[in-house]
C-alpha cells in the first residue's frame, strides 16, 4: 500500500474540536480515495469511437462514471467518431502506456484492417486487452409492409420473379452489411445494398419503406417495432437473446455462421504494465457487476458480458480471424 502524506498539523492547528473532527474525517476520506484505485490524482481518458448519445457512448459513460467513483479521480469520455473507428483507435494507439488512456474497442475496430489500407496501427498487437463489457448482437428486420413473418418467408419473397429487394446498412463493410451479405450468399438471393452513414438513418429509412430489410441493434429497431412499421424476424447469436426470447436465432431457422456476435470491451496501449492492467480490469468488472450498470446496458440493447484480460484477448484473436473470412467471402474490397 502506498503511503499518503496528510498534513494533519497544518490542517488542525487552531481549529475548534468539532472542526478538528470534521477535518480529520475529510483527510481520511482523501486517503481512502488515493488508495482506492491504481491512480493518484490526474485524470483518465476513455476514448470511444462512437458519437455522443449513441448506445456505445452511453455504455462507455456508465463504466466511466463507476470507475471515477471507485478511483476518486475524473474519468473523461472522449468521443472520436468517424472512419469506421479508425480515428479513435489511431489516437489511442499513440497514447502513453500508463493506463491513463483506455479505448472502447468494438467489432469494427478489428474489422478495420481488412477494410482499409490506411491504418497506422494494428488493432491486435498495438493494444493490450483489459476487460470485455458486453455482447452486441444484431437483429434481422423487415419493413412491416413486407408480408413475411419468418426468415423462410422473407427469402421466398426475395427469390420471387421480379422481386427488387434492397437492404440498408451502417456503411460499406459494417457488421450489418456483412451479416446481410452472409444471408444473401447462403440463401442465394440478390438484394441491392444501400449503405448509410450510421445505423440510425439506415433504420429510419427501413421504417419509411425506402428499403426492404436491415440488420441492426435491438435498441435502434424497438421504437419502430412498437410503432408497427418494422418487424423483427431473427437475431444473430448462438442462443436466443434475453432481450427478445420470442425471436429465433438465424441458426435456428437454418442459417449457419451467424453465431458470432459483436462485442465491446476496453483495451489500453501495448506496453502497459500487466499488473496495472490487471488492477484496472478488476475495477472495471466490479463496475459491470453493479445492477444499475447491467440494467443500463440492457436498456441500450447490449448484453452484459464481462471477461478479464486473458479471456477477452482470446475473443479478440478469434473474432479477428472470423471477420477476416466473412469479409473475404463477402468480397468487400479494402478502401
Amino acid at each position: 500500500m502506498k503511503s499518503v502524506h496528510i498534513p494533519w498539523r497544518g490542517l488542525l492547528r487552531g481549529a475548534r474540536p468539532a472542526m478538528q473532527r470534521s477535518l480529520a474525517v475529510a483527510c481520511l476520506g482523501a486517503a481512502s480515495a488515493a488508495w482506492a484505485g491504481p491512480f493518484q490524482g490526474g485524470i483518465v481518458t476513455l476514448i470511444t469511437p462512437a458519437s455522443s448519445g449513441s448506445s456505445f457512448d452511453n455504455a462507455a459513460r456508465a463504466v466511466a462514471d463507476g470507475l471515477a467513483k471507485s478511483w476518486g479521480i475524473p474519468v473523461v469520455v472522449n468521443n472520436r467518431p468517424g472512419a469506421a473507428t479508425i480515428l479513435a483507435t489511431s489516437v489511442a494507439a499513440k497514447a502513453a502506456p500508463d493506463g491513463r488512456t483506455i479505448l472502447l474497442s468494438v467489432t469494427p475496430t478489428i474489422q478495420a484492417p481488412f477494410l482499409s489500407t490506411k491504418l497506422d496501427y494494428d488493432p491486435v498487437t498495438s493494444f493490450a486487452p483489459v476487460a470485455q463489457m458486453f455482447d452486441a448482437r444484431l437483429w434481422l428486420a423487415v419493413n412491416s409492409q413486407i408480408p413475411a413473418r419468418t426468415v423462410k418467408e422473407f427469402v421466398a419473397l426475395a427469390k420471387a420473379p421480379g422481386a427488387k429487394f434492397a437492404y440498408s446498412s451502417a456503411g460499406n463493410g459494417s457488421t450489418p452489411h456483412l451479416n446481410a451479405s452472409q444471408l444473401a450468399h447462403q440463401a442465394k438471393i440478390d438484394m441491392l445494398h444501400v449503405p448509410y452513414k450510421g445505423v440510425a438513418p439506415a433504420v429510419v429509412d427501413l421504417a419509411a419503406g425506402m428499403v426492404t430489410s436491415t440488420f441492426a441493434s435491438y435498441s435502434d429497431l424497438l421504437p419502430h417495432v412498437q410503432s408497427g412499421r418494422v418487424r423483427i424476424l431473427a437475431s444473430t447469436g448462438a442462443e436466443r437473446s434475453p432481450l427478445s426470447r420470442e425471436v429465433p436465432t438465424m441458426k435456428e431457422v437454418g442459417y449457419a455462421d451467424f453465431e458470432t456476435v459483436g462485442f465491446g470491451g476496453l483495451v489500453v496501449p501495448a506496453g502497459t504494465p500487466q499488473p496495472l492492467i490487471d488492477e484496472i480490469s478488476r475495477d472495471i468488472i466490479k463496475v459491470l457487476a453493479q445492477p444499475e450498470v447491467k440494467a443500463r446496458l440492457i436498456t441500450l440493447g447490449l448484453e452484459p458480458h464481462s471477461q478479464g484480460p486473458a479471456e477477452f484477448g482470446k475473443l479478440i484473436v478469434a473474432q479477428t480471424a472470423y471477420w477476416k473470412k466473412v469479409i473475404k467471402d463477402a468480397d468487400v474490397k479494402p478502401e
